[in-house]
């Protein structure tokens, strides 16, 4: 019998979503995406303690199931799911962790949930990056106050959101963000601004979670508080633009989401500000900085194009991108024949 539910869990296929196209995409556009905690006891979807028994290098991970959170019917003792390639490199054998995943996809055709041919895949969306938690006590809180819809309405879950986003367990922070950013009733009821904005500004808050506060904050100040521009400037001011260890370490989306609040809310940095970025390893942070510098005059605009293009110092992707938008005169690029065409 498939479970039978007007509204479908968001599960991502193959893993071909994006969440740093979904958070750099504002989340005032966010449209129907489910809260986390929605989509964690969505219908379908499941939510266990289990140990890892086998890391499978083609994309899957076994954990051993030792106890069910929520989800029927009862999963196997080994669940095999699928999960993204960033998962492999950061699980141990032998650990316990907490795993939302889905067993069932969409077929619009029969308008219901049908098994995934591919096996259960582990739950990725705003607030799961992806849905898998260390098992510690300050999960098990969380993860329990938000297990009903009652729950979800408590001043302890508020509370624990909020000790969550100011502690040191980048999941949590995200999934904290993330309810925060997507539940409205959360948004109208979290109080406490200045916790909001710390978590922002700090730099051991995890880039999604920061991201996620920054948006949500420029979209509903009233709710969230109004300090996200300063907050978003001095990102925008202050962050390395290069030096990373690892991609995870990368703030191109965080920046992003700083200039793309700003520039809606036609609050434009200063050229300095902007032009650090134009040396950025990312050409897509380099052009939003182009298009901003414009805002403030094309003359300033060519200018610092020009001169980060110059630059040996300037990533070579970047400078080649550069130099093909000086080209193209900061016009986007011709779409392909017979693109948009029926």
């Amino acid at each position: 019998m498939q479970p039978a539910s007007p509204r479908f869990p968001s599960i991502v296929s193959g893993f071909a979503l994006c969440l740093c196209a979904l958070l750099s995409s504002g989340l005032s556009r966010a449209g129907s995406i489910d809260p986390p905690f929605e989509l964690l006891h969505g219908n379908g979807n499941f939510l266990v303690v289990g140990s890892v028994a086998e890391i499978n290098p083609v994309g899957r991970i076994v954990f051993t199931r030792e106890k069910v959170l929520s989800g029927k019917p009862q999963p196997p003792k080994l669940i095999d799911i699928g999960v993204p390639p960033s998962v492999l490199a950061r699980v141990k054998s032998n650990e316990r962790y907490v795993v939302g995943y889905s067993a069932y996809g969409r077929n619009r055709q029969l308008n219901a949930l049908v098994a995934n041919t591919g096996g259960p895949t582990l739950l990725v969306s705003i607030g799961l990056d992806p849905a898998l938690f260390r098992d510690t006590p300050a999960t098990r809180a969380l993860l329990a106050a938000g297990s009903s819809e009652g729950g979800r309405e408590s001043r302890r879950f508020r509370a624990l959101l909020l000790q969550a986003l100011n502690g040191d367990d980048p999941a949590l922070q995200t999934l904290a963000a993330g309810e925060i950013a997507l539940n409205a009733d959360i948004r109208e009821r979290i109080g406490d601004e200045d916790a909001l904005a710390r978590a922002a500004r700090n730099a051991r808050t995890s880039l999604p979670a920061r991201t996620l506060l920054l948006e949500a904050a420029a979209a509903h100040p009233k709710q969230l508080g109004d300090w996200w521009q300063a907050a978003a400037t001095d990102i925008v001011k202050t962050t390395a633009t290069g030096g990373y260890s690892d991609e995870s370490a990368d703030p191109s989306t965080l920046i992003l989401g700083a200039l793309d609040a700003l520039d809606q809310h036609d609050s434009i940095p200063q050229a300095d500000a902007l032009k650090r970025w134009l040396r950025s390893a990312n050409p897509a942070l380099a052009e939003r900085a182009a298009l901003m510098l414009r805002k403030l005059s094309a003359e300033t605009e060519q200018a610092a194009v020009k001169e980060a293009a110059a630059d040996p110092a300037t990533p070579a992707s970047t400078r080649s991108f550069l130099d093909e938008y000086l080209r193209r005169g900061g016009r986007p690029p011709a779409a392909p024949a017979g693109a948009g065409s029926e």
